[in-house]
C-alpha cells in the first residue's frame, strides 16, 4: 500500500522542473560553474586552445546583463563607454537578431559598449593581454551578480600592437 503512494510522487519529481520559473542568468555564478558552462559550448579545438595554449592574447568579453539592476549596470559604465551602440544598431537594422549580430561584430575597447533595451542586454569590453590558458578563468572572474559570460573572442597580442588597438577586430571567435 505504501509503495503505491510513493510511486506517483516519484513520477512527479521530473515534472517539477517544468514549473521552475527561475532564470539561470540571475544570481551569482561561481567561477567553476561559469567555466564549465562556457567550455561545454566550445568545440574540441577551441576547448584545447583555452586549456593548453600559453600564447598571449587580447580578449573581448561579451556578457549578458539582462538581469542586472540599473545601479550595477551603471557601475560598469566608465567615461567614454558606448551606451547607445545597441540602440543605434537596432534602429539601423530594425531586426533584433541582426542588431545583436552586428553589435557582437563591432570592435570593442576597454571602456565597453552596451546593447540595452532588449533581451538580451549585452555588455562587450576588451580586456588586457593575458595568456590564453588563463583567459576563461579571467572572463568568469569579471562576471558579477546577474551577469553571464556569453561570448569570448581574442586576437594575438602582437596583432594589436601592429594595428590600432581599438580598430583590431578579433579573428579567433570561440563563442556562440
Amino acid at each position: 500500500m505504501m509503495r503505491l503512494a510513493i510511486l506517483p510522487a516519484l513520477l512527479l519529481l521530473p515534472a517539477c522542473s517544468l514549473f521552475d520559473n527561475s532564470d539561470p542568468r540571475e544570481g551569482v555564478e561561481e567561477q567553476s560553474v561559469c567555466i564549465e558552462r562556457y567550455i561545454d559550448t566550445l568545440n574540441r579545438q577551441n576547448r584545447n586552445l583555452l586549456i593548453q595554449s600559453q600564447d598571449m592574447v587580447v580578449p573581448v568579453f561579451t556578457y549578458d546583463v539582462t538581469k542586472m539592476d540599473l545601479e550595477a549596470m551603471t557601475a560598469l559604465m566608465v567615461e567614454g563607454s558606448d551606451q547607445s551602440a545597441g540602440i543605434r544598431l537596432t534602429q539601423q537594422t530594425n531586426e533584433l537578431s541582426t542588431a545583436v549580430a552586428r553589435f557582437k561584430a563591432e570592435p570593442a575597447d576597454e571602456k565597453g559598449a552596451f546593447f540595452l533595451g532588449h533581451d538580451p542586454a549585452l555588455y562587450r569590453v576588451r580586456g588586457e593581454a593575458i595568456a590564453l590558458d588563463q583567459l576563461l578563468g579571467a572572463a568568469c572572474d569579471r562576471q558579477q551578480a546577474d551577469m553571464r559570460l556569453v561570448d569570448l573572442e581574442w586576437v594575438a597580442s602582437n596583432q594589436t600592437e601592429q594595428t590600432d588597438g581599438a580598430d583590431a577586430a578579433p579573428d579567433n571567435e570561440t563563442g556562440n
